[in-house]
């Protein structure tokens, strides 16, 4: 009873975004996280990423993980096309999930799951650390006290060369829109907060059925606009600009979906307002991905989500955003054989 407090964790899967997310839950574990479990189709890799980041148990298969009942919530971060029987797997064994993007790669999946979730009252979340971040945290407060005004448009690019076969590979869930694109598409989705009433979209493909670049407008009404952008073969700025009536609001780069500093320019202002939230880099060097440690914001949002405010879904990242993005996926795919 001692440790009610604490929130129980199971990893599925023991890869980089594992690692990373590990790391930085580390920073936090005294403020109530517990690392009970994880597990991976190799139990040598399992056993081998327990002792690296000190896990009480190991397991050589998802099924051990599901019916460990120390373990409250299970963090999924396999290869997208794994999701979705994985976090079934998971809630219908009574586990929370937070599950890394996109939480499938089909609209008709993403909503069995969501469904599931909420008929079995589990917390689930999509893994969309973005959103969690102190710089895109003050970005929509400034929004919301109408420091830019009126929001009537949000620009948003993301680039990346492909860093692993799996990038490029249908098999393995290989997809610029799906691995890096659905970032500027959160990011759109996080500050209209509404269904998009048109989605438009130009693409190109290394193949029939794996994407290298889109170029993606949303309109929200009748005049508010998105344009995003993302590519594996052409470089884009990474960055967000938030733009409203008496002002905008610049998300630097050079990591559009990990950002740690912001430029607020306002109508007749010569010089910018700039905001810097630094992450701190004590173990950047252990991680793959840049910023690494920022999970921590999303890491302590779920502890609160649970512990302390007993929801069920994330007010940050809740599953009605979730939806409105699978759907905005599934009309740009469908749009590329029209």
């Amino acid at each position: 009873m001692a440790d009610s407090w604490k929130l129980n964790w199971g990893f599925c899967c023991a890869g980089k975004i594992a690692n990373d997310f590990s790391i930085a839950m580390d920073s936090v574990l005294s403020k109530g996280h517990r690392k009970v479990a994880v597990a991976a189709r190799n139990v040598s890799k399992a056993e081998e990423f327990s002792k690296k980041h000190k896990f009480e148990r190991f397991y050589g298969s998802y099924d051990e993980l599901a019916l460990d009942a120390d373990v409250e919530i299970v963090y999924v971060s396999s290869l997208h096309p794994q999701h979705f029987e994985l976090c079934k797997l998971f809630l219908n064994n009574g586990k929370h999930v937070l599950c890394e993007k996109p939480m499938t790669m089909k609209l008709e999946q993403t909503s069995e799951l969501v469904q599931l979730a909420r008929t079995k009252q589990l917390f689930f979340m999509e893994g969309f650390w973005t959103r969690f971040f102190p710089t895109y945290q003050h970005a929509k407060q400034l929004c919301l006290s109408g420091e830019i005004g009126d929001v009537k448009q949000v620009q948003a690019s993301f680039f990346t060369l492909p860093h692993s076969e799996r990038m490029t590979n249908e098999q393995l869930g290989g997809s610029a829109l799906f691995d890096i694109g659905v970032y500027p598409v959160t990011v759109a989705d996080f500050f209209f907060g509404a269904e998009p009433s048109k989605v438009q979209s130009l693409s190109s493909w290394a193949s029939n059925t794996v994407d290298e670049s889109f170029l993606i407008t949303l309109q929200y009404g009748s005049d508010k606009f998105a344009t995003l952008s993302t590519s594996i073969t052409c470089m884009r700025p990474n960055n967000t600009i938030i733009c409203g009536s008496n002002g905008y609001i610049v998300i630097k780069p050079p990591m559009l979906h990990a950002s740690e500093e912001l430029e607020v320019f306002k109508r007749g202002s010569s010089e910018p307002i700039k905001r810097v939230f630094p992450l701190d880099q004590s173990r950047q060097s252990e991680c793959w991905y840049p910023n690494g440690n920022g999970f921590t914001y999303e890491i302590e949002h779920v502890r609160e989500c649970l512990k302390e405010k007993k929801l069920l879904e994330s007010p940050v990242m809740p599953l009605d955003a979730t939806l409105r993005i699978a759907r905005i996926l599934d009309t740009v795919i469908k749009q590329k054989s029209q």
